[in-house]
């Protein structure tokens, strides 16, 4: 009796098994690793604060860079971002087809297109904060960061205009090189610590590496959006 009572004393619990320390004698719950799914969600939060960057308020990248609340909407305003510019570089890819790419294009600029776009975002903000850690040891919270570059990226959705024809790469380009210039903003509205060279030389790094991806997806794969749809081999 004693003995199958020790056997079911020293028998781990579930729960324990994905509680295990990474070091000796350390035990670290998997709560602190998994995000909060649960977190309810503020739309207007979202468009009050992309409203607020179309209307050129930039203090709007610092307040969300602050406030740990304003990570789903200012994702958020990323993915709309995304998925206008890729709507825009679909509708002149059918409008320039005069339709012939109609589903081929759907699937390759607005689906997949999409998906690239959102995770070339996320490489160029990481590799962002990397530089800025590794380079000019600028040490700042990656969702700090993470925060004030999503509503930066919101800009994007003037991609949309794409859509008008012969313009279609001018407006691509001007708002890519506005993305970019906001974004050197965002970061320094995310750390203190980091001055405009710092800020220009860790941006041009997560962008240059994005662009040449995203380049390279497009003239390899057909796969692409925004200004990228022009590369479509």
């Amino acid at each position: 009796m004693s003995r199958d009572r020790a056997m079911t004393q020293t028998r781990p619990q579930p729960a324990a098994i994905f509680s295990r320390a990474f070091g000796r004698g350390a035990r670290v719950p998997i709560s602190e690793y998994l995000p909060k799914i649960d977190a309810p969600f503020d739309w207007r939060r979202s468009l009050s604060l992309h409203r607020r960057l179309l209307a050129g308020e930039l203090g709007v990248m610092r307040e969300a860079s602050e406030n740990e609340s304003d990570t789903l909407p200012s994702l958020a305003v990323m993915v709309l971002g995304v998925l206008l510019s890729g709507l825009g570089a679909w509708l002149w890819l059918v409008i320039d087809s005069r339709g012939a790419l109609l589903g081929e294009s759907a699937l390759k600029v607005l689906l997949l297109g999409s998906v690239a776009s959102m995770l070339g975002w996320a490489l160029m903000v990481g590799l962002t904060w990397h530089a800025l850690r590794s380079i000019f040891e600028v040490s700042v919270p990656i969702k700090a960061l993470m925060r004030s570059m999503a509503i930066a990226s919101g800009f994007a959705v003037w991609q949309f205009f794409m859509l008008a024809g012969p313009a279609s790469f001018a407006v691509g380009l001007l708002v890519t090189i506005a993305g970019v210039l906001l974004a050197v903003i965002a970061v320094r509205a995310a750390t203190a610590q980091a001055d405009e060279r710092a800020a220009v030389i860790s941006v041009g790094i997560g962008f240059g590496v994005y662009a040449l991806l995203m380049s390279l997806l497009a003239d390899l794969a057909g796969v692409g959006s925004g200004i990228f749809v022009h590369g479509l081999g």
